[in-house]
C-alpha cells in the first residue's frame, strides 16, 4: 500500500467520470450510461441486453457475435469460454440450417432464429421444422414463429423454431 499514489487514483478516477482522457470503451460506456439515465434510470438489464442485441445485429452482424461474447465474458470475468456454450456440433448445426435454406440464421442454446425481415411462407417453415427435428431436436411449435414483425422504436422479432435438445 507504501506505493499507492493517491493523487494519480483521483487524477484518473475524476477524468474518467467526466469522460475526458480515458479510451474509446470508457468513453462509449459514459455516453451509454447516459443514455439509460435518459431512457430509465432503472433500466431492467433485460432491456438493455435488448438494445445491444439490436445493435450487434443491425450494425455489427452474426459474424461477429462470437468474438463480442469473448470480449465480454473475459470483461465479466466469466471463465466458461464461448466454445464451451457453443459446440462444435452446434456451430455446424447453425451454418448446416443457414446453407440448407439459404438464410442468415444463428442458434441460441434454445432456438435458431432466421434473420430476414420478412415472414416465411409456411412450406418453407414446415420443411425448417422438419429439418431440425430431423437433427434429434423436440420442436416446440406454439414458441416458434414464421413471422417477421417490427414494433417501431422497439425491436425487430424475427423468424424462429424454438426445441429443446
Amino acid at each position: 500500500m507504501d506505493n499507492f499514489n493517491i493523487s494519480a487514483w483521483k487524477k484518473k478516477q475524476y477524468l474518467a467520470e467526466a469522460g475526458l482522457g480515458s479510451s474509446q470503451a470508457q468513453s462509449l460506456a459514459n455516453l451509454i450510461n447516459d443514455a439509460i439515465m435518459q431512457v430509465d434510470e432503472s433500466l431492467s438489464y433485460r432491456d438493455f441486453a435488448i438494445a445491444v442485441g439490436i445493435i450487434l445485429k443491425e450494425q455489427y452482424g452474426s459474424h461477429n457475435f462470437g468474438k463480442f461474447m469473448e470480449v465480454l465474458h473475459a470483461e465479466l470475468g466469466i471463465e466458461e469460454s464461448i466454445n464451451e456454450i457453443f459446440s462444435e456440433e452446434d456451430k455446424q448445426l447453425e451454418k448446416e440450417f443457414s446453407d440448407t435454406f439459404n438464410v442468415e440464421a444463428y442458434l441460441t442454446p434454445f432456438k435458431v432464429r432466421i434473420m430476414q425481415k420478412n415472414d416465411i411462407d409456411s412450406d418453407t417453415f414446415n420443411k425448417m421444422i422438419k429439418w431440425v427435428e430431423s437433427k434429434g431436436y423436440k420442436v416446440d411449435k406454439n414458441q416458434s414463429t414464421p413471422f417477421y414483425d417490427f414494433e417501431p422504436g422497439e425491436r425487430d422479432f424475427y423468424p424462429q423454431i424454438k426445441f429443446i435438445k
